[in-house]
């Protein structure tokens, strides 16, 4: 497996990055101790979201329920009025996603996809003849036996026209990258070929509480207590987490083979940069957890995927931060392995940050920087 993976150790103070179904940070116990957590859920989104502003041509893709409500506009600007652009929609979602029963015009769980895909499914679908099936299956005033001989058609028609879906475009490396779970159809599922670790902190943390109040702007000298009062949890804690992509798996036929080269490389560049910037926007106006990585290890290698991140398995333990503790942890651990289990042979290239800024830290593992 070729490989580039990211070892990143990153500060935050007061915060709530990720929180669980109580409002509280995440947590988890790891070395016989508590440590905070962040999801690697949490995190892959916000990468997935600044990889798109960074490369929003190639990072393109959207995830949603509302896919017969994005169908039937792509109908529309096909071209079909905007009765036969709902059914065509309603028929392609059902194909693809089978329809809630429910929430109608709602597709039963998220589906992630491209506007090239879902253009590919629009163009697949208005090449077929429906003939005067598809408005029959939505008539409800039709005999039962007469829709349902309808029904039939129109969804053996609809399977065949959203093959489409999945095709090779150019703007879900997205999708390529972090996957795609498609329960009702497998065979529209897709293998991310990208690595997430939880992050979890390099050292003991506990959850604290922050009392608040609001003042009403309005209170006389007559009017008594505070306009609202109430409770957020927090912590503060040095994340390690883990991030690779299987570049092998990203240039095979059924990810980003289609791509040329600088399409490729834009991709990697993109993501890179959005997994080492990425922060999870949860309170990020009350809380401000915008804090960049201290400590970045990349390497580019072969072999099979690996985490640094007992390294910290008996806690981080310091009166004088926690970063710079962490760092010489990573950094020990990682020579250990190394020596132990005979990796250096498989390093081709190895980078740090702060040692050297983003761009030269992303043209070395990139192999960039021996073009210059």
């Amino acid at each position: 497996m070729n490989l580039i993976e990211l070892h990143i150790l990153q500060s935050f103070p007061v915060t709530c990055l990720n929180r669980d179904d109580v409002g509280a940070p995440k947590s988890a116990l790891f070395g016989g101790s508590q440590r905070a957590r962040v999801s690697s859920q949490c995190w892959k989104r916000a990468i997935r979201l600044q990889a798109k502003e960074l490369a929003p041509e190639r990072f393109a893709g959207q995830r949603t329920r509302f896919l017969v409500r994005e169908l039937k506009k792509a109908f529309h600007e096909a071209g079909q009025e905007n009765a036969r652009a709902g059914l065509l929609a309603t028929a392609a979602a059902d194909a693809i996603g089978k329809l809630d029963s429910v929430e109608k015009g709602n597709v039963k769980t998220l589906l992630f996809f491209s506007p090239d895909e879902l253009k590919g499914v629009v163009e697949a679908m208005l090449e077929c003849d429906f003939g005067d099936d598809l408005a029959l299956v939505y008539d409800e005033a039709a005999a039962k036996a007469a829709r349902d001989k309808a029904v039939k058609k129109v969804q053996d028609i609809a399977r065949k026209a959203v093959k489409a879906f999945g095709g090779k475009v150019k703007d879900a490396a997205d999708i390529a990258v972090f996957g795609r779970m498609v329960a009702d159809d497998h065979s529209l599922m897709v293998e991310g070929a990208g690595l997430f670790s939880h992050a979890i902190s390099t050292h003991s943390t506990a959850n604290e509480i922050d009392f608040f109040s609001a003042v009403d702007d309005k209170n006389t000298d007559g009017d008594e207590g505070a306009g609202h009062i109430g409770t957020l949890e927090f912590n503060s804690a040095c994340y390690y987490r883990y991030v690779g992509l299987n570049l092998d798996l990203l240039d095979d036929a059924e990810h980003l083979a289609h791509l040329a080269e600088d399409e490729q490389r834009q991709v990697v560049d993109a993501f890179l940069r959005a997994a080492i910037l990425a922060v999870p926007a949860a309170r990020k106006n009350s809380m401000f957890g915008h804090n960049p990585p201290a400590y970045v290890l990349g390497l580019r290698r072969t072999g099979q995927p690996l985490s640094l991140v007992n390294a910290f398995e008996s806690p981080v333990r310091s009166s004088h931060g926690y970063v710079e503790a962490s760092i010489a942890a990573l950094d020990g651990h990682w020579h250990k392995l190394a020596e132990t289990y005979c990796l250096q042979s498989q390093v081709q290239s190895a980078a740090r940050i702060p040692e050297m800024n983003l761009d030269q830290f992303i043209a070395r593992l990139t192999g960039d920087d021996q073009h210059e």
